[in-house]
């Protein structure tokens, strides 16, 4: 406990001695509440307005010099106007272009055109330089262009702004906006490939963190193999026979040639079964020490195979009452390795549960594969996905349908959090339970939750920025950043949905842990109740989701707010205010209450013996078990894709207010319906599906991989050089890559650090106990 306290302090100090964030890297206007991309109609004004329609602009395109020779080159790049060059640059860029090579096409010249990055820093970095300028037409409409130029020996970034300005799309943008070369240019070269950022003192705990995770994992997997595994393989095979005098642990037989002891089970029992016969059993040990050739013992004795005098010193140890032996095996990675494997659910009628959360994490990163595209370069296609023909058909919206995954979450966790106390309490037979009970009860969730939590958002800070690459990686040191300067407090206290929105929060989906801490907090009184008194537990549950279902009605019908993330929504919805939807809505606990209580009343009908009794003959039932059936899937099928109405036929006010008050607390009811059926043996193909053995293995990395799965996404968005480019087959080759790599990152960060810490709450509270 003492070590947990320390780590948890030295973190607190980090964060005292790091609140602050540079600014430069993102354009102001920059705003993770704001989704929602332009429209087609929008992109064709902003195009309008800067000219970028007329046959001007199509007659750069085809020849961005607008030159008949280098002569006109040089008196163009000399033109002395608002981005004048130097001199020495002039001349560069001239002898750059009069020995035309390679390197002429690794520029790019209009909007979002980028060259090639990787080509153009492979040269020498006295030769040439990547640089890429990144702005916001109207700070709406992000634009990228990258050009590969003489290197900075010959051209500052204030020289490349002013070539660009003559040579590329920015001579017909200058007209409309203001360019600043510190600001809106970052440039590379082979040497450095990425923007430099400097080792903070939070990055050098950071690493001494690490360090000592690595050391106890070292330290601990060492343990686990020479106490527990070999230290019991010895044991077991000579434990019985600590006095024989041909025992590896007894000390005499290291003074004897014993190598027969270690040619296997059979000669050792030959050898014991000989004892009776001494001379017998002497002549031939004697004669196998001696390789058969008879002589002295002490001329000819050896030193046996696997024997060593430290199995002697540590034969008597006790490793179940050992704390040194008990600590460091809780960070083994053959223990954890094995209990991730091999590890089984003693509750079998809650397998099901395993493809549940397996699959709702898969449906969190689908929806985040789609939005988190839209950061960094985004997608070379936008004017595409935002006439509406792509993302919003009916197969597309089980994509944006991923918000009910995390109701699921809600839900499952409400009912196994519930389920866990009400069984404890009814084993001490309480109503009330102890002070010390409801202590563990806090203690053990937030030292199961926050280690692993802690250390994603310090990692994500002041580590990735340090090992990722690419022209636009500075973008990612900012977008991790933007919060948790002023912030990041209410992240370790989990009240971020509170205190901050998705514009300012520390790692933006952190807010479904302080939503759930919350929710767990409130658990307590709903269920003293329900054990007091059956009937009030129900009534206040129920109430506590109709005020949630009606207040979220409410606050939706006042401000007319989305009824989903409708980034992709044509022009004429541009009056839905997506921003209030995420702050008024998405996050505030108030509002995602319901899915919660409704787990908590599973766990009501399932722990009740007459009630439990009486559900179970109705799924027994056929008749009305499949009519059951049939509206659990009506119910979670209607609400995913119902929103392709929204998109045929725009929903009134009261439509969408009703949607976004039952949409989300509905849709967990279809699914715990079917859920009870499942815990009762029922449920058929689907059962069996959920229940198959990879499920439990991934089940158990899932909060690995919610914690880390952002991380993973938008590290792969910041490194590309490239943009991304939505269409079926490849968008599923994206999203197959992101949930592969965030598996085997959680694979990872499960054994080195989540486990660890598990393991280390039950050492702490089975000694306490």
């Amino acid at each position: 406990m003492k070590i947990n306290t320390i780590i948890i302090l030295i973190i607190v100090l980090i964060f005292l001695l790091n609140s602050k964030v540079d600014s430069k890297s993102l354009p102001q206007s920059y705003n993770r509440n704001n989704l929602k991309l332009p429209s087609e109609k929008e992109i064709q004004d902003i195009y309008k307005r800067n000219n970028l329609l007329n046959p001007e602009y199509f007659k750069f395109k085809q020849n961005p010099f607008q030159i008949t020779d280098l002569k006109d080159l040089e008196t163009k790049l000399q033109t002395n106007d608002t981005y004048p060059i130097s001199q020495n640059c002039i001349e560069a860029v001239v002898n750059y272009i009069k020995n035309p090579n390679m390197m002429l096409l690794y520029s790019g010249f209009n909007i979002n055109e980028l060259g090639n990055f990787d080509s153009c820093i492979n040269y020498p970095s006295n030769t040439t330089q990547y640089c890429l300028f990144s702005g916001q037409i109207e700070e709406i409409l992000p634009i990228y262009v990258g050009v590969c130029y003489p290197s900075a020996i010959y051209c500052s970034p204030d020289d490349v702004l002013g070539i660009m300005t003559k040579i590329s799309v920015l001579a017909i943008l200058q007209f409309n906006m203001t360019f600043n070369a510190a600001e809106d240019l970052h440039c590379y070269n082979s040497t450095y490939q990425t923007v430099h950022i400097e080792a903070t003192s939070g990055t050098w705990a950071m690493t001494a963190v690490c360090a000592f995770f690595a050391l106890n994992i070292l330290i601990g997997t060492a343990v686990e193999y020479i106490f527990i595994i070999q230290l019991s393989n010895y044991r077991k095979r000579y434990g019985t026979l600590m006095n024989h005098p041909y025992s590896l642990l007894n000390p005499k037989s290291y003074f004897e040639p014993n190598s027969t002891n270690l040619q296997g089970d059979n000669q050792f029992n030959y050898i014991t079964n000989q004892d009776n016969n001494e001379a017998g059993t002497s002549s031939n040990i004697e004669n196998i020490g001696n390789g058969g050739g008879g002589g002295s013992v002490e001329n000819n004795d050896f030193e046996p195979q696997f024997y060593d005098p430290f199995f002697q010193s540590i034969s008597n140890v006790n490793v179940e009452t050992n704390l040194f032996i008990k600590y460091f095996t809780c960070w083994s990675l053959i223990k954890n390795f094995n209990s991730l494997a091999y590890g089984k659910s003693e509750k079998r009628y809650f397998n099901s549960l395993d493809g549940i959360r397996t699959l709702s994490t898969c449906w969190v990163i689908l929806g985040h594969s789609l939005l988190f595209g839209a950061s960094g370069y985004g997608y070379d296609n936008l004017e595409y996905i935002a006439t509406g023909k792509t993302l919003q058909t009916f197969a597309s919206q089980v994509i944006f349908g991923g918000e009910f995954a995390v109701d699921t979450f809600f839900m499952l966790s409400g009912f196994l959090v519930s389920f866990s106390v009400l069984n404890q309490l009814s084993k001490r037979n309480s109503i009330y339970g102890s002070i010390k009970f409801w202590v563990a009860y806090v203690v053990h969730r937030f030292i199961r939750l926050s280690p692993l939590y802690y250390f994603i958002i310090l990692f994500s800070m002041w580590v990735a920025p340090m090992i990722g690459s690419g022209p636009i990686f500075y973008q990612y040191y900012q977008f991790t950043n933007l919060g948790c300067s002023s912030s990041w407090w209410t992240n370790f206290l989990y009240f971020n949905n509170l205190y901050s929105t998705l514009a300012t929060e520390c790692y933006a989906v952190s807010w479904y842990l302080a939503n759930d801490m919350q929710f767990f907090l409130l658990t307590p009184i709903l269920l003293i109740l329900f054990r007091k008194w059956k009937l009030g537990g129900w009534l206040l549950t129920l109430s506590l989701i109709f005020a949630s279902v009606i207040g979220t009605t409410i606050i939706a019908n006042k401000y007319q707010l989305a009824p989903f993330f409708d980034i992709f929504a044509p022009a004429s919805q541009s009056s839905l205010d997506g921003s209030q939807f995420i702050t008024d809505i998405y996050q505030k606990p108030w509002n995602r209450i319901g899915p919660y209580l409704i787990g908590v009343l599973v766990s009501f009908i399932y722990t009740a013996p007459r009630l439990s009794k009486r559900v179970r003959y109705i799924y027994y039932l056929r008749i009305p078990r499949y009519i059951l059936y049939c509206i659990a899937l009506f119910i979670t099928f209607f609400l995913v894709y119902c929103p392709y109405t929204f998109y045929q036929n725009q929903w009134n006010t009261a439509e969408m207010a009703i949607f976004s008050g039952f949409g989300h607390t509905s849709f967990v009811v279809g699914l715990a319906i079917f859920m009870i059926a499942t815990f009762f043996g029922y449920g058929g193909i689907v059962k069996w599906f959920l229940e198959l053995g990879f499920f439990k293995f991934f089940s158990k990395l899932t909060y690995s991989s919610y914690l880390v799965h952002p991380l993973v996404i938008m590290f792969r968005i910041y490194s590309m050089t490239t943009f991304l480019h939505y269409s079926v087959t490849e968008f599923i080759v994206y999203y197959a890559g992101n949930i592969a790599t965030t598996f085997a990152a959680a694979f990872v960060i499960h054994l080195l650090i989540e486990k660890p810490f598990i393991n280390l709450e039950r050492l702490i509270f089975s000694t306490s106990n």
